[in-house]
């Protein structure tokens, strides 16, 4: 059953910085291939990087069109993101944080982020723009279902790159291995 929700009742932003404790955590971004570590280290103010733990969603709302959104999930490392990301996660009983994240990514979530995105020089989205999109989802219990088959896709997926990128290696090793026999005159 579909229902259709104001996504500022069902999401909770995350505004608060996690404080003198910052150099305890990685610093996490989010680009078009989800989570990430950042590019650059905290800057003036450390202590306003914002938490991001397993069930937080955060993108930067300058680079959202573009699909930089990041999802932490279980057994991944909990870290902090600059204090210009939006962070959020869903309240329980309502969304599911990875469902809502893969909705997010999808076709579906693409067009809502399209409609709501603004600005005079560059669109971006901040959490009270997302916060007022009304939006079909799923009941609660259909979205945690379908998230654990997510879960579960995912981890077969990054087992199967693994597995890839170990083929991948032993191949392009293939030409260092013709020369090196040829030189030893294949002994």
């Amino acid at each position: 059953m579909k229902t259709r929700v104001l996504l500022g009742d069902v999401l909770t932003e995350i505004k608060s910085g996690i404080g003198a404790d910052w150099a305890k955590y990685p610093v996490l971004g989010a680009t078009r291939g989800g989570l990430a570590p950042a590019k650059e280290r905290p800057g003036k103010n450390p202590e306003r990087y914002k938490p991001v733990f397993p069930g937080t969603i955060f993108y930067n709302p300058m680079r959202i069109l573009i699909g930089s959104v990041a999802y932490v999930d279980e057994g991944d490392e909990p870290g902090i993101t600059s204090p210009d990301y939006v962070v959020f996660q869903g309240k329980d009983g309502k969304v599911d944080s990875r469902y809502f994240y893969y909705w997010l990514r999808s076709p579906l979530g693409h067009q809502t982020i399209v409609s709501l995105a603004r600005g005079a020089v560059r669109e971006r989205m901040l959490f009270a723009r997302l916060a007022e999109a009304k939006v079909e989802l799923p009941d609660h219990d259909t979205q945690k279902t379908v998230s654990l088959v997510l879960a579960q896709a995912q981890r077969e997926i990054t087992a199967m790159k693994a597995a890839f990128a170990a083929q991948l290696y032993d191949l392009e090793q293939l030409p260092h291995r013709i020369v090196s026999e040829s030189v030893d005159g294949g002994q």
